[in-house]
């Protein structure tokens, strides 16, 4: 068709990353959701179980004893994510306060080990992101690359 048309964009607002929790009792699908945000750059992350349905939690439980393992699988995947889009800013939060303190307490714990590829920032919904200190109870974390 050669008639002329508009210029069109197709915008990427999604991109996610699906995985399985296995243990002996169950195996439960996971799916790690990056969402773009209104700010350029800045990518919300989202950590879901995926039900039997086919819709999509984050305030269920999965109790599969493999949360190191989930976890260690989520910090692969950021770094996955930020070396695709090196420019992106990765900001969660859990979904509510006893997931937000373990994920504090996660990142504190690698710190050491996150810092030697990205930066750690803690945010409060009205003040602007500082570095991650483990003694804040931040409102979210984000993670960018430290490049």
């Amino acid at each position: 068709m050669d008639e002329p048309y508009y210029p069109y964009e197709r915008p990427i607002t999604e991109i996610r990353y699906d995985f399985r929790s296995i243990s002996q009792e169950k195996e439960v699908r996971k799916r790690v959701i990056f969402t773009a945000l209104d700010s350029p750059n800045i990518y919300n992350l989202a950590l879901v179980d995926v039900l039997e349905n086919g819709s999509m939690s984050d305030i269920t439980e999965t109790r599969n004893k493999d949360m190191r393992i989930v976890l260690a699988t989520v910090i692969r995947i950021i770094d996955d994510f930020l070396h695709q889009y090196p420019a992106a800013i990765v900001l969660f939060r859990g979904s509510d306060e006893r997931r937000q303190r373990l994920y504090r307490l996660i990142i504190n714990r690698e710190l050491s080990e996150i810092q030697k590829k990205f930066i750690v920032l803690g945010g409060f919904d009205d003040l602007q992101p500082e570095s991650f200190q483990a003694d804040q109870q931040y409102d979210y974390f984000l993670i960018l690359n430290a490049v």
